[in-house]
């Protein structure tokens, strides 16, 4: 007896040793920081507040010397798209819901011919966005989602799901809502709490965002480039319509000679493309699998946005490593920059130099995916001397142990 509870005392130091040396891995899974006394997430289905301390702090931080003095456009019901007037829309507005402007710095096409930014919102939908996920994987190749506030509030698990499986994370608002029917400080609070929900839960602060239905003026992207958020798009004639698939108002072979229509029109284009598609229904996942297969078919090269765009880290704010420096220096190598984000600080490092994190190519074919974390900079310790601390640690570790437990018996 007293050998067998000697030997048991041994195996649980053992095992104490073993995940103290055990080294660390980069913290991608879920970490809610929302602190107590913040104000509650808002509610699903709604817009968020305006008069909690969170948003009164984001709208002090706005230069609204910057941000257009426009209208707040008329809709029929609060959020839904807004009613676009009988007389033309004033060329300053950029109002892309009523004139199909686009501003130089939307986003709305890939440089690269047959480039193809591929793109899902509405997410995450449990049932639908595994699906999709799915077939991504299947097809190896990667896609941005466009997820909002209060449907990531219902499944945050698909947030880091779809980081694990190598994919990239962008903003939709958080109700949905028409952006250019809120007033500024509901602009504010929409990119703002979703923003936050996503880095709460992930580590990932989002750079781009998608404005519901498209809908966006002069107005609205002054407020979301004062926040430090991209506008994103789509190139005309490639919205796939998917989404009238849950409202039976729309046939798959219809979707299918839209898409068709625009894969005529790929020879004359001198870049790629950015299309929309859906994750919130069933229907649509088989409909991308269809379109998938069909835009490969004619050569067309699916990345996300942050591919497409050759933006090497693809968001305002990475997690951090926490990997321990080397003892000492690697001959013959220069020292890394210093690491670009550390808990939400901005991604440039000093200089203006970006980290060395990057975008998995493919959910197979990288290593590097999302769920194993950014990839560290030069300098950073190798894996095999993470394991050969640890293999030491426990070889050490073990023998007092064992002489610890040879003493109980004697």
């Amino acid at each position: 007896m007293v050998l067998l509870g000697s030997v048991a005392l041994a195996i649980t130091l053992l095992s104490a040793v073993a995940d103290a040396a055990a080294p660390h891995n980069i913290p991608h899974k879920a970490d809610i920081s929302h602190p107590k006394g913040s104000s509650p997430w808002p509610d699903y289905g709604e817009k968020p507040k305006t008069n909690t301390p969170e948003v009164k702090a984001w709208v002090k931080s706005v230069d609204w010397s910057k941000v257009p003095k426009l209208p707040i456009r008329k809709t029929e019901s609060p959020g839904d798209p807004p009613e676009c007037p009988d007389k033309d829309v004033p060329k300053g507005d950029c109002w892309w819901t009523c004139s199909g402007c686009y501003a130089p710095d939307d986003v709305y096409e890939c440089p690269a011919k047959n480039d193809w930014g591929l793109t899902f919102d509405d997410g995450p939908e449990p049932g639908v966005t595994e699906g999709v996920l799915g077939l991504l994987k299947e097809k190896k190749v990667t896609a941005t989602f466009f997820v909002t506030g209060m449907k990531s509030s219902k499944a945050p698990w698909l947030l880091q799901d779809t980081l694990d499986q190598g994919h990239h994370l962008a903003s939709h608002t958080w109700s949905h809502s028409a952006l250019t029917t809120l007033t500024n400080e509901e602009i504010v609070a929409e990119l703002k709490w979703t923003e936050k929900y996503i880095f709460d839960h992930t580590g990932y602060k989002v750079k781009y965002y998608r404005p519901p239905y498209g809908d966006v003026d002069n107005r609205v992207r002054a407020i979301a480039r004062e926040l430090g958020f991209t506008t994103v798009i789509w190139s005309n004639d490639w919205d796939t319509q998917d989404w009238q698939l849950s409202e039976n108002t729309i046939t798959p072979k219809k979707i299918v000679g839209i898409f068709n229509s625009g894969l005529k029109s790929l020879p004359e284009r001198k870049k790629g493309v950015i299309t929309l598609e859906h994750d919130s229904d069933k229907q649509m996942v088989t409909m991308a699998r269809t379109l998938l297969d069909m835009g490969l078919k004619k050569g067309m090269k699916p990345k996300n946005i942050a591919q497409c765009l050759n933006d090497k880290v693809g968001y305002n704010a990475v997690p951090a490593p926490a990997i321990a420096p080397p003892k000492k220096p690697v001959a013959d190598v220069k020292p890394a920059a210093a690491a670009g984000v550390v808990d939400g600080e901005d991604v440039k490092q000093a200089g203006g130099v970006e980290p060395e994190v990057s975008i998995p190519s493919s959910p197979k074919d990288d290593k590097e995916q999302a769920g194993a974390g950014p990839k560290v900079a030069a300098g950073a310790p190798e894996k095999k001397s993470s394991a050969s601390t640890v293999s030491a640690g426990l070889s050490v570790a073990g023998w007092t142990l064992a002489a610890i437990a040879f003493s109980f018996v004697l």
